[in-house]
């Protein structure tokens, strides 16, 4: 159960990439947000954009399940951080923010202390930097903040165009991250 369930939200999550983005573009430039806030959302999106992945050895479409993860992540910690600023967004996108708890509540149950390894990943975003832009640059330096927008739009296009069928398939076998999280706990 804890499996399909988890499969069913992992699908979602993945199809559900670029509007999310998009949202998290917008929260990168919201004013009312802190620069900590923001740059942990551009990182968020620079975890994306740079294919960093939290789960070793995962191609394909696997590899969009800890993008999936570490953003809805990063939407919990900016929820509790920020309650006031956030609560616009989630007003302004409630698709990304309805089912929220109910996914991290599945995810949780499907990798229980696992998910320290996505959590530690969580912290060093706003470490993170792709093509020479760092996320506290996108979250402050406007030049920066135009480059993360055209390099989001851009892997809109070019790389999340996912096929339905395809997420399916290839989330039959998504049992195989859980090795690779075990051997990163490990470290």
């Amino acid at each position: 159960m804890e499996t399909q369930a988890f499969k069913d939200v992992m699908e979602d999550a993945i199809l559900s990439l670029p509007p999310d983005m998009k949202a998290t573009l917008r929260i990168v430039e919201d004013p009312d947000l802190d620069d900590e806030h923001r740059t942990l959302a551009a990182g968020a999106l620079i975890h994306v954009l740079a294919a960093s992945n939290a789960i070793p050895g995962m191609r394909g479409i696997l590899a969009y399940v800890d993008d999936a993860i570490v953003l809805r992540l990063v939407l919990e910690r900016l929820l509790v951080a920020a309650p006031d600023a956030m609560a616009r967004h989630r007003a302004d996108e409630p698709e990304m923010f309805e089912l929220l708890d109910e996914q991290m509540e599945v995810i949780r149950a499907y990798l229980g202390d696992l998910l320290s390894v996505l959590d530690h990943a969580v912290d060093q975003l706003p470490e993170l930097t792709h093509e020479g832009h760092s996320a506290r640059d996108c979250a402050r330096d406007p030049d920066a903040t135009t480059w993360l927008y055209d390099a989001v739009h851009a892997a809109l296009v070019d790389e999340l165009e996912l096929d339905e069928d395809d997420v399916a398939r290839a989330l039959k076998s998504v049992e195989q991250i859980r090795r690779p999280l075990e051997m990163r706990r490990a470290t």
